[in-house]
């Protein structure tokens, strides 16, 4: 995550149902706006203005998950692997801590996918 990103964003975000919902569900799989719009017992719409507000602020990533009719998926997945927040010196300082993204783990999803 961007160090740009302040922590009242962040929070604003968490604060929201359907975001913890999205976060925790791609945090165990990847999964289209549909598949999320069903979990998550929203609109496919709000699905989407969450999954913007996410991706702006790198809790989120957009992949491309191949279909056996030759077509394509888009799904998302979370990198938020942790967020620390502490009170030090009288400010709020947090870190975001994301799931690293290195050509092996592209590789081991790439193989999995097929």
């Amino acid at each position: 995550m961007s160090d740009e990103v302040p922590l009242e964003t962040v929070i604003s975000l968490l604060d929201d149902a359907t975001v913890r919902t999205i976060l925790t569900a791609t945090n165990v799989e990847a999964l289209s706006a549909k598949e999320l719009s069903e979990q998550a017992d929203v609109s496919q719409a709000t699905v989407y203005r969450r999954v913007e507000r996410l991706t702006d602020v790198g809790l989120l990533t957009e992949r491309t998950r191949p279909r056996a009719d030759g077509h394509h998926d888009t799904v998302y997945v979370a990198t938020l692997a942790e967020l620390s927040i502490q009170l030090a010196g009288g400010e709020f300082e947090f870190e975001v801590d994301r799931h690293g993204d290195d050509i092996a783990d592209r590789l081991t999803r790439l193989w999995e996918d097929f």
